[in-house]
């Protein structure tokens, strides 16, 4: 986002909710500000006022949803609970209709495409926001010794993944505790 130039938030949340629209429908390959204005009856050039490159507006998409303010990083005390709570969350994010069809708009068809990049950027970004849960547990004593945190969290993330978008099998509660322990024992100190 430009820096000089304040986006009224009425007007950032109609760009970024139809920004959401185009890439759940056309994902990040094909995404256009000048398609998305049309469709969505907004000023293209206001937009890049805002956003200059269709990128920086896929990266606020990609990096707002779900939105950190209705989730707060867990801080239970103890590694298998933190994350169980992970689980839980990106289960709900991947099951939601939204969160498909952006989890969906990730899928890298031709990694040599410019656009893969964006799509590495918004992991890494989020990943990084998500490392504190990790660094905690190694903190107090839980992890194993080179246990990396990314890999980690791929771990934790991968199978609901690909449980709801590719096998569509359930992404319940009892696949996230079993997912959240298996994880756990593998990454964990012996007790």
């Amino acid at each position: 986002m430009s820096a000089d130039v304040p986006v009224p938030e009425d007007f950032r949340k109609r760009v970024l909710d139809a920004a959401c629209d185009e890439l759940i429908r056309w994902g990040v390959d094909r995404f256009s500000i000048v398609a998305l204005a049309d469709r969505h009856g907004l000023d293209p050039e206001l937009i890049q006022q805002h956003w200059p490159t269709a990128d920086r507006l896929v990266l606020e998409v990609l990096l707002g949803w779900p939105s950190t303010e209705r989730f707060e990083l867990p801080d239970t005390g103890l590694l298998h609970t933190d994350l169980l709570a992970l689980a839980t969350w990106m289960a709900d994010y991947v099951t939601s209709e939204t969160g498909r069809g952006l989890q969906l708009a990730h899928i890298i068809a031709n990694p040599n495409l410019p656009t893969a990049r964006i799509r590495k950027e918004a992991w890494r970004a989020r990943s990084d926001n998500l490392r504190v849960v990790v660094e905690r547990a190694r903190e107090r004593g839980e992890l194993r010794d080179g246990v990396d945190a990314l890999s980690l969290l791929e771990l934790l993330f991968a199978p609901i993944n690909m449980r709801e978008l590719f096998t569509g099998e359930p992404v319940d509660e009892e696949y996230c505790r079993n997912l959240a322990e298996l994880v756990c024992r593998a990454v964990a100190t012996a007790p």
